[in-house]
């Protein structure tokens, strides 16, 4: 009888245990911080004018990919640039759009959020220069 009291106590503690254990992973797991985009290699690299017919092709397959886009700035505002007159990113760190002048050739790297159909205008966000 003694040895079954210690079979039931040593199953309770092991199974807190092993609850416990598993509480705080799944716990851990979800709280973990997104990844920057800096660190992600991006699903696609080259020309603006390229990146926009892809898009434009597949709109759903580039959702939340991060990408990175060569272009000619063609406008500069407090938020972000527009790129090729087409892909609009939003930086980060404002400072970095002090540096940056229209007409500028640039590689930046950035998040793909959506499109908006009333500017035909791609969207990136969480942007860096890389250039």
């Amino acid at each position: 009888m003694n040895s079954l009291k210690k079979n039931k106590s040593f199953f309770i503690i092991f199974s807190i245990m092993i609850i416990s254990i598993s509480i705080i992973s799944i716990y851990q797991y979800i709280s973990l911080a997104p990844k920057k985009v800096v660190a992600i290699i991006p699903e696609y690299s080259g020309n603006a004018n390229e990146f926009n017919y892809l898009v434009t092709d597949n709109l759903s397959y580039w959702i939340s990919k991060v990408v990175q886009i060569t272009g000619k700035v063609t406008q500069v505002n407090e938020d972000g640039i527009l790129l090729n007159g087409t892909i609009y990113c939003q930086f980060e760190n404002k400072k970095d759009i002090q540096s940056i002048i229209e007409n500028q050739n640039i590689v930046v790297k950035g998040k793909l959020v959506g499109f908006d159909e009333l500017l035909m205008e791609i969207k990136l966000n969480q942007c860096i220069i890389i250039q």
